[in-house]
């Protein structure tokens, strides 16, 4: 017994959105490449940043991200984004790989040469951020990070700053 003729057609047309592309799960294309900066210093990393800009902003007021060397590990601490908070190794010049608490690398992109500004972000692009130690970002920076984020496949339309 064959099935009527709607159910084929219903089937047909299930298989064929299967087949669709599926809009990406974050922020960046995933067949896009993503380096980190190889300008990366822990020690000059290390303080405390104020996320200027984000993906996903939760809130819109200054985020502080601490980063503090421990041994060979830094720890990053951050109550308003904990998805980025824990114990981290460097592998690469600029990749963080998460020890404890993060469950993402961390990749810094870019920091500008005295390490004021920096892009960062995960390579699923579930979370991307600009860093900068004040409140206020020369437009130049801004500018600096939010091509490198889109160099690497973000959608920049979406990053929105979390000062105003």
């Amino acid at each position: 017994m064959n099935p009527p003729p709607v159910l084929c057609v219903v089937a047909l047309c299930a298989g064929l959105a299967a087949c669709a592309p599926q809009p990406p799960a974050g922020y960046r294309d995933l067949q896009a490449p993503i380096g980190a900066t190889t300008r990366f210093d822990a020690l000059k990393f290390t303080g405390t940043w104020l996320l200027v800009a984000s993906f996903q902003p939760q809130h819109r007021a200054p985020v502080k991200v601490t980063i503090a060397p421990e041994v060979s590990h830094l720890r990053v601490t951050s109550n308003e984004v904990p998805q980025i908070a824990g114990l981290y190794r460097e592998g690469m010049p600029g990749e963080l790989i998460p020890i404890s608490g993060a469950k993402e690398t961390l990749v810094v992109m870019w920091v500008d040469e005295e390490f004021r500004t920096a892009a960062v972000g995960t390579p699923s692009g579930g979370f991307g951020a600009v860093l900068n130690r004040e409140e206020d970002i020369p437009a130049d920076r801004a500018r600096a990070a939010r091509d490198v984020f889109e160099f690497y496949g973000w959608d920049v339309s979406r990053l929105e700053r979390t000062i105003k």
